[in-house]
């Protein structure tokens, strides 16, 4: 699976437009995904369509996705809030960062590769909220909570890699 697609980088007018219609995505589809008991912790609703901006369009764009959604949520809908803002922007960027990164280097993403830069994004995450934040208990707890939201990101990354041309 390859996605030789153009990445955009910042300064160009196509990233402002594709990241804002991410932005809405990330603000919208977790207001469904809360529909459904625990669909937030769950599903990782807030950070699909920004590992879809760094698959389809690198990092400048995953970057801009990231960091708006969490932030324009907030101002909507009061979610993430509070310290829970903060861990979500820093996982956003992660994964901004991680895939938009493979992307500019490698240009090729394989269902291998976005399983492991998936893994990798949750171990990271893991690591960093049970060192730093909420402690190894909770951290634990969102993990294990977490796993339909990671088998969606594969899904979706694979998705964008295999049908978006």
């Amino acid at each position: 699976m390859n996605a030789n697609v153009k990445t955009l980088t910042l300064g160009q007018p196509a990233v402002y437009l594709w990241s804002a219609l991410f932005v809405a995505a990330n603000v919208l589809f977790p207001q469904l995904c809360h529909l459904v008991p625990w669909g937030g912790k769950a599903l990782l609703p807030i950070m699909l369509f920004t590992l879809v901006a760094a698959v389809r369009f690198g990092v400048g764009c995953a970057l801009l996705t990231a960091v708006a959604s969490p932030l324009v949520s907030t101002l909507l809908f009061g979610m993430p809030s509070g310290m829970m803002l903060g861990a979500v922007l820093a996982k956003s960027a992660v994964i901004a960062l991680v895939f938009g990164l493979w992307k500019e280097t490698h240009r090729a993403f394989t269902l291998p590769a976005i399983v492991l830069l998936v893994l990798f994004c949750q171990a990271f995450c893991f690591l960093t909220e049970g060192g730093l934040m909420f402690g190894w208990e909770t951290s634990w707890a969102d993990l294990l909570i977490s796993w339909p939201g990671m088998l969606l990101q594969v899904l979706a990354g694979w998705l964008v890699v295999r049908y978006w041309k």
